[in-house]
């Protein structure tokens, strides 16, 4: 998740990561409040009012710039951390009562709050609540009781309380957002163009045996994504861009194939690392991501003049590896919220030369004849979802797919479900063992 570098900061260590030994020396430190953390002594009562007050510090911190609400921390009305003073485990309020007083009393819901509970050793049977707040992509978030829409408020941290916008404040929130999802749209065309003049350039090189790699991988499905929160991850010296390799190279290990394994070396690109080889692409600083991957295309020994034949189910696991590794690389550079994905084949035949799609060996002339397709395939997704459950990466891998597929004569995937599965017993032994942590 991300949260505000300082917070890590002052606190030792990332908020996800903190004990009780962490606030105690918070206290021992007496870290203030600030717009990004709150201290509260007490948890927040079972009444319409205790419900507005948790959905009002949410909202706040959301609409600022993110945070964290620690309950069971004293400020000793002093703005920072006095001493510990751990609560009850109220029946009836725990987690669920937490997220459904959030999803009832706040328009849009704040997306991806965390919600985590710290036991006390200290202080048997008495715990710390840590409610994380990423900035939001959907801000203005406002605060209204269930049922009475049309008297709404909308609240941001104001150093170490909490205010109230005004109107003209809050239509200056709308028109910020809607700029941002503009911005993003715009960041998502920069990426895919500037991945495929590197792919084109890549890919027209002469090899050492002659020729073009073009001629040995005439078809590659490429994968353009942007978050909506963008991260910081540094790529400015040799060593960072060798430790962001690396770390990459072991999130893609764990995607549904094994093909998402750059070669090295690491080549140098502004504000972004490259890679060349099977796959080439470029992962930016801000968690923003393009690979290719060429696909696997023949000659039809029945009809040699006819079609190339393409595979499809190649481009269904690819495209899902791809999904995989995007979302991993943008959750490892700090991102957070939707991540904007699209994907593109691409044909260095010529993009009017026609392919047979191959849906299974007892079909192989039975598929439509195309080229691909000229428009991507766009779609968005939670980044979350995707980084935390692997089905999440096949449901926007098939919708990514189906789009494709349907500009080139084809129904629907044949081995990706809208429900997130994957038809294993579809697949043969070429791609049996490229198959990992599916099974």
């Amino acid at each position: 998740m991300a949260l505000p570098a300082r917070l890590t900061a002052a606190l030792g260590r990332h908020p996800d990561e903190l004990a009780e030994d962490d606030l105690q020396r918070a206290v021992d430190s007496q870290i203030p409040e600030g717009v990004d953390l709150d201290w509260k002594k007490d948890f927040y009562q079972g009444t319409d009012a205790g419900k507005k007050e948790l959905a009002k510090d949410v909202c706040a911190m959301a609409n600022t710039a993110g945070g964290m609400v620690v309950i069971g921390v004293d400020d000793g009305k002093q703005d920072h951390a006095h001493a510990l003073a751990p609560v009850e485990l109220v029946q009836g309020r725990g987690e669920e009562w937490i997220r459904s007083v959030l999803a009832n009393w706040v328009q849009p819901v704040v997306p991806n709050v965390g919600v985590r509970v710290v036991k006390s050793a200290a202080q048997e049977g008495k715990i710390y609540w840590l409610l994380t707040v990423p900035p939001s992509t959907q801000a203005p978030h406002a605060v209204a009781a269930p049922g009475n829409d049309y008297n709404f408020r909308v609240h941001v941290r104001n150093g170490t309380t909490t205010r109230t916008l005004a109107e003209s404040e809050i239509a200056q929130r709308y028109r910020d957002r809607f700029k941002a999802a503009s911005d993003d749209v715009d960041r998502l065309h920069e990426v895919a163009e500037a991945g495929l003049r590197y792919l084109g350039s890549h890919v027209i090189k002469e090899l050492p045996n002659g020729g073009k790699l073009s001629d040995h991988y005439p078809v590659w499905v490429s994968l353009a994504a942007v978050p909506a929160v963008r991260g910081n991850y540094p790529l400015t010296t040799q060593a960072e861009r060798n430790a962001a390799f690396s770390r990459f190279c072991m999130l893609a290990g764990e995607a549904v194939t094994t093909n998402m394994q750059p070669d090295h070396p690491i080549l140098v690109g502004r504000r972004q690392l490259r890679f060349e080889g099977n796959p080439t692409g470029q992962l930016h600083q801000d968690g923003s991501f393009y690979a290719a991957l060429p696909l696997y295309v023949q000659s039809d020994r029945r009809a040699p003049e006819g079609p190339m034949l393409l595979h499809q189910r190649g481009l269904e696991l690819e495209l899902v590896a791809q999904v995989q590794a995007a979302a991993a690389w943008a959750a490892a550079a700090g991102s957070s919220g939707d991540l904007m994905l699209s994907a593109a084949l691409l044909s260095y035949v010529g993009s009017d030369v026609p392919l047979r799609l191959v849906v299974g060996d007892a079909l192989l002339h039975h598929g439509p004849v195309s080229p691909v397709p000229a428009m991507p395939a766009q779609t968005t997704a939670d980044l979350t979802a995707i980084t935390t459950d692997k089905h999440e990466a096949v449901i926007a891998a098939y919708t990514l797919v189906s789009d494709l597929l349907a500009d080139m004569g084809a129904h629907q995937p044949e081995l990706l479900s809208p429900q997130g599965d994957i038809a294993v017993q579809k697949l043969g032994a070429d791609w049996r063992p490229k198959l990992t942590g599916w099974e």
